[in-house]
């Protein structure tokens, strides 16, 4: 053990007021010294990582902020994490919602405590969903149809997004090995509680175990999940068009879409390229980046090291473009 090879990286830590009394949330960017902020660059990346994630958590986050930290002058961000009450294990009793509640607290922070300008979200996995979310909040809180720096949401505009992994959950399940009876009668159940006024309850760990693992989930975030129509079902290949054109057509700023090309959680039978292609016709005009695209050799959590470099070069150069 003596020889072991040690790996640290340095981070700031970010604490600002949480939603309840004498708390706080936390955030760490990437490379920065706290010693020296009047040198940290004008605008912020903010990553969102998926189920059971938290900061730290997805190794290429680290890949994208030393590639920007070497072209930081034509790319002017730091990058952050966000350590939100779902990640982890927390997110089997938590919604999108809430996770867009503190996502929307902490773009408040950059915009108004560390003078950030421009703010862009990235999502992996589940944070892809929240990245729509987002989106979806920001419409309802507009006002007449304009925009905002905070909507009458509470929910701070933000100046593009990054999807990562975008993947469907109930689609998953099929790759996963799990019998389509078996989710529905699981979903069926969950449902039950939830019309009964029982979402918050944690549903009994034997029925979800072979679905969603381990963790301690509530009725609603099992019909969130794993039900068609559920409230994180935003990329599922059998969405209709009016579900899809709602989801894209809301977003009013540049949106990169890079799904992993070896996505071991996208069944075979789905063409991800295609469904790309599918989401972007539903974009408003000039909102898809060109620079979207599969990420070649990568799976769900793009542990390749040369797919890791492909997403961090495609990463800086829509970043350079919003500059």
């Amino acid at each position: 053990m003596a020889n072991a090879k040690i790996n640290t990286f340095p981070v700031t830590v970010h604490e600002y007021p949480s939603s309840q009394p004498n708390r706080f949330d936390y955030a760490y960017e990437h490379g920065v010294s706290s010693s020296t902020p009047d040198s940290t660059p004008a605008n912020a990346l903010v990553f969102i990582g998926g189920l059971g994630d938290g900061p730290h958590g997805v190794p290429y986050v680290r890949t994208i902020a030393r590639k920007i930290a070497a072209q930081v002058t034509d790319v002017p961000f730091s990058v952050f994490e966000v350590r939100l009450s779902s990640s982890f294990s927390g997110w089997g009793y938590s919604t999108l919602a809430r996770d867009v509640e503190e996502i929307a607290r902490f773009v408040v922070y950059l915009r108004t405590v560390l003078g950030k300008r421009k703010v862009v979200i990235m999502g992996h996995s589940t944070g892809c969903q929240d990245c729509l979310e987002y989106y979806r909040h920001l419409e309802k809180g507009r006002v007449d149809g304009e925009d905002g720096e905070v909507n009458g949401e509470g929910v701070p505009e933000v100046d593009g997004v990054i999807l990562q992994g975008p993947v469907s959950d109930r689609e998953a399940m099929a790759v996963l090995g799990v019998e389509k009876g078996e989710v529905e009668r699981v979903v069926e159940f969950a449902k039950g509680m939830v019309d009964k006024g029982k979402g918050e309850e944690i549903v009994p760990r034997e029925m979800v175990e072979g679905i969603l693992g381990g963790s301690p989930v509530t009725a609603y975030r099992v019909w969130s999940l794993a039900g068609v129509g559920g409230d994180d079902d935003y990329f599922s290949s059998d969405l209709p068009d009016d579900k899809v054109k709602a989801i894209w057509g809301r977003l009013r700023q540049p949106v990169l879409i890079v799904p992993s090309a070896e996505d071991e959680f996208v069944p075979g039978t789905i063409d991800v390229a295609a469904l790309v292609k599918r989401w972007e016709s539903f974009c408003l005009p000039g909102m898809a980046s060109e620079l979207s695209g599969l990420i070649p050799g990568a799976n769900h959590r793009v542990d390749d090291a040369r797919a890791q470099e492909w997403l961090a070069e495609r990463v800086v150069r829509f970043l350079a473009g919003l500059v």
